[in-house]
């Protein structure tokens, strides 16, 4: 008995060391030179925004940050926004990226981009994928370790520097133009490609983390006709109608977006550049302003700073600003 419970505080002692050193090891600054993986910075911006000012939370992959923009939809609307989506981002990732996210913010609506839907691999790749996410999650020393040449006096103090706000919200523009060539890509069929099963999983969480929150969430498929076709329109509105959550697939509206694949793509159709994206981001914006009571900001004193990083994303934009 005495060497069971020499056992279990042994135990006891390495977690709390492990959780001491987690908060030693994290980065203070939303930076790569502060230990910010490059993929993640856009994505954790959303921790630099005030509490409890995001009425909507983007999360998915690439197809997201490329497509969406929340400052045409403040512009328009004054919704508040983030995109917290990143390169390849699976379904386990933006679970625990909307959890983080949830502990400052408390939105009216969580939006999940599609694309993510296939975004997997094999069984045992993606159970080791889930385990480390999972403990980087609830025990960041597992991801940041490697940080323990370059601690300051800062990070013994454990003071966080989330700051400076990003006026891109985690949107991603690009002024590039590679034009998709494919022709029509949603044929109207009765096929279905099928779902992995980790990602209804980690899915199936996101829906169940929003509802216990009681947050709106909604699907989202983003203009992609490299990656998209109707077989998946089909298996993700399958999925949709099972758990009663709404799904808009833009895809399905390219007339009524007036998408030119001449010009409004960065990648021959897998992402949209800017002039597309504000196609979206304004469909989008109405869209949401229509179906969901969202509060229009844009003349409340608590929302100056919305107004300001407007003027600054529109020169961003217009000149060096933007990203290639």
């Amino acid at each position: 008995m005495r060497k069971f419970g020499r056992i279990i505080g042994f135990w006891g002692i390495f977690l709390l060391l492990l959780i001491q050193s987690s908060y030693l090891f994290m980065p203070k600054k939303n930076t790569v030179e502060d230990g910010m993986a490059d993929r993640d910075i856009h994505a954790n911006g959303v921790m630099e925004e005030p509490s409890n000012t995001l009425d909507v939370i983007v999360v998915g992959d690439s197809e997201g940050f490329s497509a969406i923009s929340p400052m045409v939809m403040w512009k328009e609307h004054g919704i508040t926004s983030f995109v917290c989506s990143q390169s390849g981002q699976r379904s386990v990732e933006a679970y625990y990226m909307l959890k983080k996210a949830l502990k400052r913010q408390n939105p009216k609506l969580v939006i999940l981009e599609t694309d993510l839907f296939y975004h997997h691999r094999d069984l045992q790749t993606e159970l080791t994928h889930a385990l480390e996410k999972t403990s980087q999650y609830y025990l960041p020393v597992f991801r940041y370790h490697d940080r323990w040449k370059k601690l300051t006096a800062r990070d013994w103090k454990q003071e966080w520097d989330f700051s400076k706000t990003d006026c891109m919200k985690g949107f991603l523009p690009s002024k590039k133009i590679a034009a998709y060539k494919g022709g029509e890509y949603m044929n109207k069929s009765d096929g279905r490609e099928p779902l992995n099963h980790t990602v209804t999983f980690w899915t199936d969480k996101i829906v169940k983390l929003c509802r216990d929150k009681r947050i709106n969430l909604l699907l989202v498929g983003v203009t992609a006709p490299k990656n998209w076709d109707y077989s998946r329109h089909n298996t993700v509105n399958d999925y949709a109608l099972k758990n009663k959550i709404p799904y808009l697939d833009l895809n399905l509206f390219t007339k009524e977006l007036k998408m030119d694949w001449s010009r409004d793509s960065r990648d021959e159709g897998d992402h949209l550049n800017t002039s597309g994206a504000e196609k979206v981001s304004r469909y989008l914006g109405s869209y949401l302003a229509a179906h969901y009571n969202l509060t229009d900001h844009r003349s409340e004193l608590k929302y100056r700073e919305w107004n300001k990083e407007l003027g600054q994303y529109l020169i961003n934009l217009s000149g060096k600003g933007t990203s290639s």
